[in-house]
């Protein structure tokens, strides 16, 4: 029953709010009341106009699974190394190892 009151008192106060085109801070001072209390009873109303407002919203969510991650393959001829990673073009590779073995 009080909460009811309350609840009326609270929706005439925030309707004159409104009206009044004061910021919160003013209008709560000339009315003596703090604006803490004034943010409230503004969250409150605006829950139970707009339930969804309130209520959580869950969607569905697709994962996929990472690629595996694959050590990459390191080669050395001569002084020189060569990083292989996963996807590389063999033919690129032979290309290269050949033009390190003669010495270029």
């Amino acid at each position: 029953m009080m909460e009811e009151t309350l609840q009326k008192i609270w929706t005439k106060r925030i309707a004159a709010y409104r009206a009044s085109g004061q910021t919160m801070k003013a209008w709560c001072a000339e009315q003596n009341l703090t604006v803490h209390q004034l943010k409230y009873w503004l969250y409150k109303a605006q829950r139970q106009h707009n339930p969804a407002a309130a209520s959580a919203t869950f969607r569905a969510v697709a994962i996929t699974a990472p690629e595996p991650e694959t050590e990459p393959l390191w080669v050395q001829v001569g002084s020189a190394r060569i990083v292989v990673r996963p996807g590389f073009e063999p033919q690129l590779l032979r290309d290269v190892v050949a033009a390190l073995g003669t010495g270029c």
